[in-house]
């Protein structure tokens, strides 16, 4: 059982990590530091989701990874748009109608293949086109269904700067201390 108590903490902490830090990946890597390392939990990036304190995304390397508020925005400054695949034009256009739609909900609603509903989200996520914008149906102690929205009603939500011209500089410095420089020109593409 999820200790409120010790939950508030971990989720104080990840969001101290991530002021400092800018990215944390879900998962235990050799990349860079992930939940785990830093003493933290699923539910500490739940709780922080829910808050709109942390941008969801699957931004480095196709692996989900916590941005901070002002490290997805620099990174959105400095990344160029890709043109949207049909697929990822088609699950953002029924994002769009459906702001904070669980995932069952909208692939529900999909009338074409599975795959081609999760290539289409995977895009918007490691484009920064999409995020979860809350938790929805737990499915068991350490997962749970996400609810998802475009990344303009995640800043409508979670208001601040926008990147600068010296956006680069700025989220190397944020995120400089956990990943390398080759990592991070790799990122920002």
């Amino acid at each position: 059982m999820y200790n409120t108590r010790e939950g508030e903490a971990g989720s104080r902490r990840m969001e101290e990590w991530l002021k400092e830090n800018g990215i944390l990946l879900c998962n235990q890597n050799p990349w860079l530091p992930a939940l785990e390392d830093i003493g933290c939990t699923w539910q500490d990036a739940m709780s922080l989701i829910d808050r709109h304190q942390v941008f969801y995304s699957k931004s480095f390397q196709k692996r989900t990874a916590y941005l901070s508020p002002q490290a997805y925005r620099l990174l959105k400054a400095l990344r160029s748009p890709k043109p949207l695949p049909l697929s990822a034009e088609a699950v953002y256009t029924l994002i769009q109608k459906n702001p904070g739609a669980e995932a069952a909900f909208l692939k529900s609603q999909w009338r074409e293949p599975a795959k081609e509903f999760r290539a289409g989200l995977n895009f918007l996520l490691e484009n920064l086109l999409a995020t979860a914008i809350g938790s929805g149906r737990r499915l068991h102690e350490n997962w749970s269904e996400l609810r998802y929205a475009g990344a303009e009603d995640w800043e409508r939500l979670c208001p601040g700067t926008e990147g600068t011209k010296e956006a680069q500089k700025r989220l190397w410095g944020i995120v400089g201390g956990v990943m390398t420089e080759k990592q991070f020109l790799a990122w920002i593409r």
